[in-house]
C-alpha cells in the first residue's frame, strides 16, 4: 500500500476532517475533548448535510471550506477504491 495514499484528492479531505473532529486544540495547544462537537459533526456527516465546515492542516498551510455532503461523498468513494483494492489487489 501507498504510504503518500493519505496525502491526496478525497483522502486528503477526510484526513483532515477526522483531525477537526477528533483532534481539536485550544489557544495554549491544549487538547479539547467535546463530545457535543463529535456527535454534531458525526450526525451531520452521515446525514449528508449542506453545511459547510473550514477544514485546516496541522500545519496550517491548507485551508478547505466542504460540505458534510462533499465530506460523505469523498468517505464513499475512498471506501469503494479500498473495497475495489482488496478484491483485486491493484488500484
Amino acid at each position: 500500500m501507498n504510504q503518500a495514499w493519505s496525502e491526496t484528492g478525497d483522502r486528503y479531505i477526510l484526513k483532515l476532517f477526522r483531525d477537526f473532529i477528533f483532534h481539536s486544540i485550544g489557544f495554549e495547544g491544549e487538547p479539547i475533548v467535546d463530545m457535543a462537537h463529535i456527535i454534531q459533526c458525526l450526525n451531520k456527516f452521515d446525514a449528508g448535510s449542506h453545511d459547510k465546515i473550514c477544514l485546516t492542516s496541522r500545519d496550517e498551510q491548507n485551508v478547505i471550506i466542504v460540505s458534510y455532503s462533499e465530506l460523505h461523498q469523498a468517505f464513499d468513494r475512498a471506501f469503494t477504491e479500498l473495497m475495489n483494492y482488496g478484491t483485486t489487489g491493484t488500484s
